[in-house]
């Protein structure tokens, strides 16, 4: 069951996304998942570093030399997905909540740790398609998410969802360069 369940995640991501709502565990499990995710996409970034330091991004590289900030960081990130997830996908007309939300968002972060290893073993045998599984796999996690996001709140059409998805990314990222522009924080401090 959970080999298609995987399959189904990376084929027919709305299926999966069924799949998990019915199956959510309940918060405590989820937050105990969350933690675990982290922990294992945190030590296979580690391994990607120490296996070619040089294909490691600076800020990849920054946050692997802190990994429990880094840790931190990651599920003070997974935690304001879901909250928007739930928020914004409301004042839209969807119908979704907070369990049903991590409970995908943490899924989804489950899957996208088998897509590090899966280029972290490329990165070692064959470093060119590892840069290949890198531009496939944000494509699909953009992909997967706006379906498991239409799934949560009932939306028919997965390609809108996406366009607010990538809305609310650019409105986000936004918010934050100014707010680091506001506090006078520049790269090269963060570095």
């Amino acid at each position: 069951m959970l080999g298609e369940l995987i399959a189904a995640s990376f084929l027919r991501p709305r299926t999966a996304a069924r799949q998990v709502l019915a199956a959510a565990p309940g918060i405590p499990v989820l937050l105990q998942a969350a933690v675990l995710v982290t922990s294992v996409g945190m030590l296979l970034g580690y391994a990607a570093f120490r296996t070619a330091p040089d294909a490691i991004d600076q800020v990849s590289a920054s946050i692997l030399a802190r990994p429990l900030l880094g840790a931190l960081v990651e599920l003070a990130v997974m935690a304001v997905v879901v909250v928007l997830t739930v928020r914004v996908g409301r004042l839209f007309g969807g119908v979704g909540g907070m369990e049903g939300a991590l409970a995908l968002v943490v899924w989804l972060n489950a899957m996208m740790v088998l897509l590090q290893a899966a280029q972290l073993v490329a990165l070692a045998l064959l470093p060119p398609l590892a840069a290949v599984i890198a531009i496939v796999s944000i494509v699909w996690v953009l992909y997967a998410f706006a379906c498991f996001v239409a799934e949560l709140h009932g939306f028919r059409n997965a390609a809108v969802v996406l366009a607010g998805v990538v809305a609310t990314s650019i409105v986000l990222m936004l918010g934050a360069a100014m707010l680091a522009a506001i506090l006078g924080i520049t790269p090269q401090e963060v570095s």
